[in-house]
């Protein structure tokens, strides 16, 4: 019998049992499930295989691949960001947004 976890507890459990690939996949699917397969940051739903995972602060400026720095993000967010600092893109790209703000803020803290 499967132990009863909520969502994101089940995921972790799982990580323990798993192949680094399948831990890899189901550890991508957890960040896209928990913000409802939304990118983070224009808020249009997407499908599972549609959203990318961005690094809020990209490895190549020493962003780690752990989950409060990466985030559910459609292809063409994360392509137009790159290796920009976020909070920058993001007010540059769209309009004044202080909930989408405030989303990311509290994901990477």
């Amino acid at each position: 019998m499967t132990p009863v976890f909520p969502t994101y507890n089940y995921y972790t459990y799982n990580l323990l049992a798993m192949t680094s690939s399948e831990a890899n996949r189901l550890w991508r699917k957890a960040i896209k499930e928990k913000n409802n397969y939304e990118c983070i940051y224009c808020g249009k739903s997407h499908d599972e295989q549609d959203l990318t995972i961005d690094h809020v602060r990209p490895r190549y400026n020493g962003g780690h691949n752990c989950t409060n720095n990466c985030v559910p993000a459609c292809r063409q967010c994360n392509q137009s960001k790159g290796s920009q600092h976020w909070l920058k893109w993001f007010r540059d790209t769209f309009p004044p947004d202080r909930f989408r703000e405030n989303l990311i803020l509290n994901w990477i803290q």
